[in-house]
């Protein structure tokens, strides 16, 4: 599996952001180290839905861009 962010799936981000909130755990924020929890709690559950829904199978055997043989034939000409 590679990462794709261009190719993001948002309704597969927002299913899996709805479903960590919902199995959350309920945070006391009635103080400053309470708030701040939460506060990363609910940043990581952004990440994790965005890296999860980003996910792509990786296409193997997939062909170079033709500019690829060119850079190869430069850098061995940079490196003799």
């Amino acid at each position: 599996m590679v990462r794709n962010p261009r190719g993001n799936n948002w309704g597969s981000f927002r299913e899996g952001l709805r479903d960590k909130m919902e199995r959350g755990t309920e945070i006391n924020m009635k103080d400053e180290a309470g708030l701040e929890l939460a506060v990363h709690w609910i940043q990581q559950a952004f990440i994790t839905a965005y890296n999860k829904s980003c996910l792509r199978p990786d296409k193997k055997g997939r062909k170079s861009p033709k500019w690829t043989s060119e850079l190869q034939s430069i850098g061995r000409e940079a490196s003799s």
